[in-house]
């Protein structure tokens, strides 16, 4: 069985493939019922939002800095996600939760801006 780190660390890069293919199923079932998300731009989106939103787009690369388990049911994901196309990249930080320590994680919050 994967640990919790595990787990976060390889949703976390999936997040970015996820995004490239336009998978709305696997943020379906990843996203809390309610999301705020931070676009680069500043906009601020709510779940049904970011999925409707969602299409195929250019290659990402998802580079880990950080993972905090905070207590037994949240955990704070610090990484930068570069676009293969154009070289931009973006500092993101997601805020994950769960009922339980036996429970799913969800992705609760999302802040998302250019890197420099």
């Amino acid at each position: 069985m994967q640990s919790d780190l595990e787990w976060l660390r390889s949703t976390n890069i999936e997040i970015g493939n996820a995004e490239t293919q336009g998978n709305k199923a696997f943020f379906e079932a990843l996203l809390a019922p309610s999301l705020a998300f931070r676009r680069a731009n500043g906009q601020v989106v709510d779940r049904p939002t970011f999925i409707v939103g969602l299409g195929p787009s250019a290659k990402r690369t998802t580079n880990i800095q950080s993972i905090k388990l905070l207590e037994h049911n949240r955990a704070l994901v610090e990484c930068t996600v570069t676009m293969e196309a154009d070289a931009k990249r973006f500092h993101n930080i997601r805020l994950f939760v769960r009922e339980g320590p036996s429970k799913p994680w969800t992705l609760l919050a999302w802040a998302n801006e250019p890197s420099t």
